[in-house]
């Protein structure tokens, strides 16, 4: 637990803790240069040095990637004629591979899992993707398709865009937002994709409705995106630059996860509407508790009111009294008993003094005894 916060002061400390830390960004940074220098050193491999050889694209551009850190995609540019045209994407993979696999000690996990290379290191890994540009629009590129057989399209940094454009235009809570609903999307083991959980929101604050504050947000998310989830029975989210592509198609493979991420959603979204009424009352630490319950220890928990025990003397006895003395003697003793019974009565209830009897002296007057009769 920690010190009492308010709602902003909480929301704040709960993005600290998803957040890499400064120290695991610039470790980011220093692992990506030296996989430029061993793919720019190798004579085998040729790169398109036109432009940087290699870009960051997904969640860690888009800066929406929370800790712990999963993956960093990383595009390398290579040049079309030489490991591209008529050739499979598999021989430019497994050279990348080769590459990596001399710089990095043995212990370090590096395997071509195709459409990307995969270095895992001891706090993240890298998906290192061969990728092809166009000299005629700057935002296409072909990468190798799962399976690695064939190249295909895709528009990695169309998504950055519009990211960027949804966060402007709602009030730069957009971003912050998406991180939060990736950790309650981690902590509560629903599965979503990363991306997939992306354009969920940019489907409801891009279309439908807009972010005022996290509460509400957090709120309006679980709200229309549980209805979705529970109204389609069919894949309906698309991939940006595509008109058959679904990024949500993996969800509805199986009836049994689809059933799964549906009775999550139920759950999600019943804490998000408690957590909201509790906020809209002002009752902020039972509201602060139902985040804590949705995203885990991350989201800060109010401190419970802590009581300082106050020292009261005790009262000093009242001063004896002779009555009280005759009442609290032992029933043994020089008093004990009937005496002391009997004492107690004479003095608390005095009785009269007694009279002498005129009726016996007029009585003995009127006839009095013969001394001499027996």
């Amino acid at each position: 637990m920690t010190k009492n916060l308010t709602i902003d002061q909480s929301f704040q400390k709960f993005l600290t803790n998803l957040n890499p830390t400064d120290k695991q960004l610039q470790q980011i940074q220093k692992t990506r240069d030296s996989i430029d220098a061993v793919l720019v050193n190798d004579d085998r491999i040729f790169l398109n040095t036109q432009k940087q050889i290699s870009f960051l694209t997904g969640s860690y551009s888009r800066k929406t990637i929370i800790r712990p850190i999963d993956d960093i995609d990383l595009y390398v540019r290579v040049h079309y004629s030489k490991h591209a045209e008529g050739q499979s994407p598999m021989s430019i993979l497994r050279l990348m591979a080769r590459a990596i696999r001399r710089q990095y000690p043995k212990k370090t996990k590096i395997n071509v899992d195709a459409p990307c290379i995969v270095v895992k290191f001891r706090d993240y890994k890298f998906e290192i993707v061969p990728a092809v540009g166009y000299s005629d629009d700057p935002n296409l590129y072909s990468i190798p398709a799962p399976g690695s057989k064939e190249w295909m399209q895709c528009y990695p940094n169309v998504p950055d865009k519009w990211l960027s454009a949804c966060n402007q235009n709602n009030n730069s809570l957009f971003i912050p937002l998406i991180k939060m609903l990736k950790q309650w999307n981690r902590n509560n083991k629903v599965g979503l994709k990363s991306f997939h959980l992306e354009l969920l929101t940019e489907k409801v604050f891009g279309a439908v409705t807009d972010i005022y504050s996290y509460p509400q947000g957090i709120y309006d998310w679980m709200y229309y995106v549980r209805d979705w989830i529970w109204e389609k029975n069919y894949p309906f989210v698309l991939e940006p630059g595509k008109s058959y592509d679904y990024v949500d198609e993996y969800l509805y493979e199986k009836p049994f996860r689809l059933h799964v991420v549906r009775k999550k959603f139920d759950a999600g979204l019943k804490k998000a509407e408690r957590a909201w009424n509790f906020y809209s009352k002002s009752k902020y630490p039972a509201a602060k508790r139902v985040w804590n319950k949705m995203f885990g220890p991350k989201f800060p928990v109010p401190q419970a009111p802590t009581v300082t025990p106050t020292y009261i003397p005790p009262k000093p006895p009242p001063a004896p009294t002779l009555k009280n003395f005759l009442t609290t003697q032992p029933t043994t003793g020089l008093l004990g008993g009937y005496p002391r019974n009997a004492l107690r009565d004479a003095l608390l209830n005095p009785q009269p003094k007694p009279q002498p009897n005129t009726n016996a002296l007029l009585s003995s007057l009127l006839n009095p005894k013969d001394p001499f009769k027996r």
